[in-house]
């Protein structure tokens, strides 16, 4: 079976890479200790090819990971062919997400009941972080984590992000209202950015895919489109042609019969004035 361009490849890869920038090691020397040309090294760590669980073993032994980050990455290469993933904690999705991110040219984030994580200011994220349950410096650390990750909608050649946000994310905040006042500034400041679009779901709409749960469509240059789902407290990566196809055309849909950007941007306004007013 193919080992390339799959979730967990991603996933491996970024460790690898962490593991390697750890220990003062570049690529090319990494290369020469494993008597393999860099540029395999490279496609290692970029989650192109997964490498096989030998390569993976003896990157771990020359890198001196032992134990149970050990164990984890060569599950992860075992099982490198999986087009699909699916696993508790969605930190272990981060890492793969992150790099998909990076090497986007166009993101389309769905979220039904919350503001998508990119454009999220860190008061808000602070704050739904810390109702989930985490400790002040959980989410401190995943605040900074995920304002990092934002770098994709203002570097040089920035993608093309596309937010589907339910109209109930707006109007019925999961944090103080003040927090919530600021998120809705932010967003409309966003949303005005020549590379993000905003459209919002109408509560009169009825049915729309977004019901069935929020969802990332990550589609790349020259790679396979791939979708991304989070959970409570799992998430989902999946990479089958079929499955993707399916969320592609959830999307299309989604931004037929959302509200347009103009009339989004009126929205946010107008609750973020009455949000202002009240108090």
């Amino acid at each position: 079976m193919a080992r390339t361009n799959t979730p967990r490849a991603h996933a491996l890869g970024a460790a690898l890479r962490e593991h390697r920038e750890a220990a003062g090691l570049t690529i090319r020397k990494l290369g020469s200790l494993l008597d393999r040309h860099h540029t395999a090294i490279t496609r290692w760590e970029n989650g192109r090819i997964a490498p096989s669980v030998e390569d993976t073993a003896a990157v771990l032994g020359i890198l001196g990971v032992t134990g149970p980050e050990r164990d984890r990455l060569l599950e992860l290469a075992r099982d490198a062919a999986d087009p699909n993933w699916v696993a508790p904690g969605v930190h272990r999705h981060l890492a793969a997400l992150t790099e998909y991110e990076r090497t986007a040219i166009r993101i389309t984030n769905v979220q039904f009941a919350m503001i998508p994580g990119v454009l999220q200011t860190a008061d808000y994220a602070r704050s739904i972080m810390l109702s989930a349950g985490a400790t002040l410096g959980e989410a401190e650390q995943r605040v900074t984590y995920r304002m990092g990750r934002r770098d994709i909608l203002t570097r040089h050649n920035p993608v093309e992000f596309h937010a589907v946000i339910g109209e109930a994310a707006l109007r019925y905040p999961p944090c103080e209202r003040s927090v919530m006042l600021q998120q809705l500034r932010h967003l409309q400041k966003i949303a005005a950015v020549d590379n993000v679009t905003v459209q919002a779901i109408p509560l009169t709409l009825g049915y729309s895919p977004a019901l069935e749960g929020s969802f990332v469509l990550l589609e790349f240059d020259r790679a396979r489109p791939v979708v991304q789902l989070e959970h409570y407290r799992s998430a989902t990566t999946l990479t089958d042609q079929g499955d993707v196809r399916d969320y592609q055309t959830a999307a299309d849909n989604l931004r037929r019969d959302a509200m347009s950007p103009t009339a989004t941007a009126e929205l946010i306004a107008e609750v973020a004035d009455e949000m202002e007013h009240s108090t």
